[in-house]
């Protein structure tokens, strides 16, 4: 997650060191939010990161002489506020720290990065985010959309592609069970494009615009391995239709479902020629 330094001089000498220092804290990483994640002016940002060393974190509980700190600014500001991260979770060999970037801050952007620490003879880690990003980290803040908005998602099973039960779809906002088991999808249209998948999810005005997601498969059970999908809310209007998703990235190649007043043109041109 991320972490600041308390003054314009620390974050210089953070940015000298963005590589990920092989001290004796032995790695630290896989921060999130990630860099350009989008937040809103209603929400506590919370921070999450990660750190591994030999013979203290593998095991239950927070490993002894490590210590986490975040690091926060409007991003132009000359200093960093600190706040110390407290454990989180065990994540298989490595320990997880949080911690809350408040709102009120004020920013446009808000600027980040995670310093952990250990304590045994001051050496520090300085960390990447999930995709690999370098500190510092930037996350845009925006404003609430202004009413309700029906968004639908459609999603397609490419060729070589299939499922064993319900598709879902499901990310990070509650209406989306915020990656949960995710928002059961129907056949658009079962006899025409079987592969062909639809959800329309509500989405309250005073949502935050931006939107990322994944699709689940087999009884929504399996997911999508590749990235996240993403989308901005637009509340100019009620309603969005969505591109077609392919499943995992792969060109979306289910027939097209008729519209619903097809059936009346051919029917209209069948009646000119009786």
């Amino acid at each position: 997650m991320t972490r600041f330094a308390s003054a314009l001089l620390a974050a210089t000498v953070l940015l000298a060191l963005a590589s990920t220092v092989m001290g004796a804290p032995g790695w630290c990483g896989n921060i999130y939010p990630n860099h350009g994640t989008v937040y809103t002016t209603n929400d506590n940002i919370a921070v999450y990161a990660q750190v591994w060393k030999e013979g203290y974190t593998p095991g239950a509980g927070a490993g002894d002489s490590l210590e986490a700190f975040l690091n926060y600014r409007c991003a132009g500001d000359a200093a960093f506020t600190e706040v110390q991260m407290t454990y989180n979770v065990d994540v298989g060999n490595n320990d997880e720290y949080t911690g809350t970037i408040p709102q009120g801050h004020g920013c446009d952007t808000v600027e980040f990065y995670v310093r952990f620490l250990d304590t045994t003879d001051s050496t520090e880690c300085y960390g990447q985010d999930q995709d690999l990003n370098m500190p510092n980290f930037f996350l845009p803040i925006t404003l609430v959309t202004a009413q309700d908005v029906t968004v639908t998602f459609h999603m397609c099973l490419p060729t070589g592609f299939s499922t064993v039960g319900d598709v879902c779809v499901t990310g990070g906002p509650p209406e989306l069970t915020g990656w949960g088991i995710g928002v059961t999808m129907v056949q658009t249209c079962p006899s025409l494009s079987p592969n062909l998948y639809q959800a329309d999810v509500l989405f309250p005005a005073g949502s935050n615009p931006f939107v990322e997601y994944k699709y689940r498969k087999d009884d929504c059970v399996n997911w999508e391995s590749t990235g996240n999908h993403s989308f901005f809310i637009d509340d100019s209007g009620s309603l969005q239709d969505l591109a077609v998703d392919g499943w995992e990235y792969n060109t979306p190649d289910c027939p097209d479902c008729p519209t619903a007043n097809e059936p009346v043109r051919w029917g209209t041109i069948k009646a000119l020629y009786k």
